[in-house]
């Protein structure tokens, strides 16, 4: 048995708890959960082979009364014929993501867009 003093012990733990690779993997973490949180996809947008999603996202998104500012756009997955592809799209804030969302509903009692969800 090894008897040290407080202080000593207490400054092997927390230089092993604050080494930099740690830290830069938490932050990465956060990071990248934050990320996410201004994703959005939807589902049941037909697909044609010369389309511009940022303008189809911008009708579906006009049909709930959102004009958010649309950072990235894509379909998400492999081509298959007969099946439409969900599109992703990414928004500058998690809050409108939110607001979106909370819209998303009024979509199923438009006519053409009940199936786009």
């Amino acid at each position: 048995t090894e008897l040290k003093s407080y202080s000593a012990a207490l400054s092997k733990t927390c230089a092993a708890a604050l080494a930099p690779k740690k830290i830069c993997a938490a932050v990465k973490t956060v990071s990248d959960k934050e990320d996410r949180t201004r994703n959005v996809i939807i589902y049941g947008l037909d697909e044609c082979n010369e389309e511009n999603l940022e303008d189809e996202v911008g009708k579906v998104l006009a049909i709930i009364e959102e004009k958010p500012v649309i950072k990235d756009c894509c379909r998400v997955g492999i081509r298959k014929p007969g099946k439409k592809r969900p599109v992703k799209f990414t928004l500058r804030s998690s809050d409108m993501v939110n607001q979106i969302l909370s819209k998303a509903k009024l979509l199923r009692t438009k006519e053409g867009y009940s199936n786009i969800y």
